[in-house]
Formats: C-alpha cells, structure tokens, sequence
C-alpha cells in the first residue's frame, strides 16, 4: 500500500543523539542508532521504498521528561520544537511533529503546547511516559492529577491530539522490579507495564469526562490494554471504588470509542491486529513503525501490505484515520483524503485501469 502515514517515528537533536544513543544499544548498535535519530533528509528514500507518505515525527524518550530540573526541561522543550518545525517546513509533504514540552509545570506546558502549535505548525504532542523531579530524579510527576487540569484544558481548546509514549524506569522502580530482570526493563515488558498504568490513571481519574474532546494515542498495540477491556471494566466496581473519579456510566470501553485510539508501532503481529480490530475497531488503530528502534521501514510495512485484511480496514489503518485526526489534509501537508485503491495500489492494483485512463475519463465524461 502507498500513501501510508507512520507516528511513532523518532528523532534526536544532532548534538545529543550519539550519546542518548547509548541509552538503547549496545556498544556496535549506538553508533547507527544515533546516526538514525539525527538523519531526517536521509529518510525520504526508505519511506519511497517502503510506501510511505508521512512520517509524523517526534523527540526521542524520555526528551523533556528525563530533566529532572525544570528550567533544562523546559529549554530543551523549546530547542526541540523550534528544531524540527524547520525541519518540518522544508519538506511538510513528508514530514509533521509533535511537540515537546516540559510536565513540571502544567500551566508552562500549555503554553509551550500553545506556541507549538499556533506558531510553529505541530499537530499534537508527545508525552514520554512520567515526568522526572526531584533533587534526585527519582519522584514522578503524573499526568492524572488535578493539577493537570491546565495543560488538558489547552488540549481541548487546541484541539491536537496527545500520543503518550513508554520510557525507562525511575531508579527506585528499577531496583525494585529489574534489577535482577534486566531484559524485561524496557519494550519487551517494561514500557507496557508502565505506561499502560499511566494511561488507565488518566481515564479513571476523569480527564476523558472534564475534558471529553481529548484524544489520546498510544502505541504498541495499545500497550497490552486493549486485549484485557473486558476485565478491567468488569474489574472497575463502583462500590469497591467509590471515590473513582471516572463517570459512573463510563467504561474504559466507552473511552476507546471517543477518545482513545492506539497504533501498531513496533508491534507486527496479525492475529494481534485483528483482535484489536474485534475489541475496539479498525477506527481507532493507526499504522506506525517505531523507526529507528525498529530497524527500517520495509519489515512492518510488508507486514502490514500484505496482514489479510479488508479492503476499507487497510485504508482506514494504514491513511485515513490519521489524516482526519492529526488533519494532515489542512496547510501546510496538504494530503489527500479518499485516494482511490489504484492510487494507493491496494489490492493488487497499480496504476491505471486503462492505457491512457484520463483520456477514457475525458470521453466517457462527454458521454
């Protein structure tokens, strides 16, 4: 399939990605590893090859939320965002972002989500997971606390769409559950763990019912949730959890068909696909990759071309509900919604039904 849109696609600031690099890869990986998050021209080729569009793309974990300190948070939020808007507006046919911003301070980060935004043309924002405080860096700030309230508000009002990604632990959690578990820390268990926590806490705590036109996203197949709806909503007693701030006539189902929507980054699974499909429908998923901590783009945009789905499934996974949710169709990305299944080549089709199918158009047209 062409035409595809990928979201869960990082990059790094060239002065720090050689050594942040090292964070994820072994000592022969980070060298790559950083080349890749720096290299954003140089994607342009691979995304031809691999049917891709549109890379939305976004400040590598854990970004503003690994400063523990506020003002290098927030300076950093600042650095990003101005970084790859001109990134963004060299080339806004392949290329969108989301902002950074720093979560020490709600009302800071509404108004840097703001100017993001407004002035430098992000459609949406990337949370990596807790923000880190303390002198120590080891408290977390989360997003489900009232305090909050703010920097939801601006979402609402922007109407931009929150896509909250994994990062590592803090180092009190990682003594406690990796240290002697050290392959499950990061994305083969750990992101999901906790993320999936962070994200539940947000819906529970009533940000979807203060705040009901917030869109959140997440990836990784939606960080293990989606497969376990029936239990939580069965789980969710009002009377066991009488001051649960989620409405009373709410469910966590409810939220996935209003305000929660996942992607498959990283996750290239098909009978995982179509479980999510069955759960919570081909309207809420998004194609996505992960690139470059997944390595390339042809492995899951194979997966995805040829996963044994319906003809509109792939549409609106692999096009569709991005463009609509990110807008991608307004200036300055100006992409297409509807392109027929030639365009896109789904199906088996390529090009033209006709030799010259403008010419056949144009006769047919003057009957």
């Amino acid at each position: 399939m062409k035409g595809k849109i990928i979201l869960e696609e990082a990059f790094n600031l060239p002065r720090l990605a050689a050594e942040e690099a090292k964070l994820y890869a072994s000592v022969q990986g980070a060298a790559a590893l950083g080349q890749a998050l720096a290299d954003i021209e140089g994607r342009i080729a691979a995304m031809d090859e691999a049917g891709v569009e549109m890379q939305v793309l976004s400040l590598t974990s854990p970004g503003c939320q690994g400063c523990a300190d506020p003002e290098e948070a927030h300076k950093l939020a600042v650095e990003s965002n101005n970084y790859i808007a001109e990134k963004v507006r060299a080339n806004p046919s392949r290329f969108a972002a989301f902002a950074a911003v720093s979560m020490h301070d709600a009302k800071q980060a509404a108004e840097e989500l703001t100017r993001a935004v407004i002035q430098l043309g992000c459609v949406g924002v990337m949370l990596n997971d807790f923000q880190s405080s303390g002198p120590n860096g080891d408290a977390m700030l989360f997003y489900d606390h009232a305090s909050y309230d703010v920097f939801w508000a601006a979402v609402e009002k922007l109407d931009v769409p929150v896509y909250v990604h994994p990062r590592m632990p803090s180092k009190t959690i990682f003594e406690q559950l990796y240290r002697d578990r050290r392959c499950l820390v990061a994305s083969a268990w750990g992101f999901a763990n906790q993320l999936s926590i962070h994200i539940l806490g947000i819906a529970t705590s009533g940000v979807f019912d203060r705040f009901p036109k917030v869109q959140l996203v997440f990836g990784h197949m939606g960080e293990h949730i989606p497969f376990d709806l029936w239990r939580l909503d069965h789980k969710l007693d009002r009377d066991r959890f009488p001051q649960m701030r989620m409405a009373k006539n709410k469910t966590i189902r409810d939220y996935f068909a209003t305000n929660m929507h996942i992607t498959t980054s990283g996750h290239f699974s098909t009978r995982s696909l179509q479980s999510a499909i069955a759960e919570i429908s081909s309207s809420r998923i998004m194609f996505s990759i992960d690139y470059p901590y997944e390595d390339g783009l042809m492995e899951g945009s194979s997966w995805f071309d040829t996963a044994p789905l319906s003809q509109p499934d792939l549409l609106s996974i692999g096009r569709e509900n991005a463009l609509r949710l990110f807008k991608l169709d307004r200036a300055p990305h100006n992409m297409k919604p509807g392109l027929t299944l030639q365009e896109l080549e789904i199906g088996g089709l390529k090009g033209p039904i006709y030799p010259d199918e403008a010419t056949h158009l144009r006769t047919a047209t003057r009957g």
